[in-house]
């Protein structure tokens, strides 16, 4: 009874754990990324790639050749030789709209108020006020 039990619960367990083998990546941004780190690896969703990859990594994701390519370079990167390599990479492949950015960043402003004038009002004219009478 206790042999079957144990056999049970892995069974169950090996079937919870193979339903989550897979990875989902979801990008709050509506163009495909590549990002750098500060010692030049370049990162795709979450793995290391070499340059000349990402041009056959774009194509198999379905990313369209005329779909802007953010290229997310920090700030402490010394030197844009890697990036530049990787643009002309891209280009190469026919991706022709690669751009270099940096952090993202979100900026929310509330239009200012109406300046009060300082000058006074004129003065209001009083409502003339007619007041019909039913004459007979």
């Amino acid at each position: 009874m206790n042999g079957r039990l144990t056999t049970i619960i892995l069974a169950t367990a090996a079937l919870f754990a193979a339903g989550c083998a897979h990875e989902t990546y979801i990008v709050d941004s509506k163009h495909p990324e590549v990002e750098y780190a500060v010692d030049g690896a370049l990162k795709w969703r979450g793995r290391f790639i070499e340059p000349e990859e990402l041009p056959h990594l774009l194509e198999k994701s379905g990313v369209d050749r005329k779909s802007q390519i953010d290229i997310r370079v920090p700030k402490g990167m010394r030197s844009l030789r890697e990036p530049r390599v990787l643009l002309f990479i891209l280009r190469r492949a026919g991706y022709t709209r690669g751009v270099l950015v940096t952090e993202k960043r979100a900026y929310s402003s509330a239009p200012a108020p109406k300046p009060q004038s300082r000058a006074p009002a004129p003065p209001r004219r009083r409502a003339i006020r007619y007041k019909w009478v039913n004459c007979k």
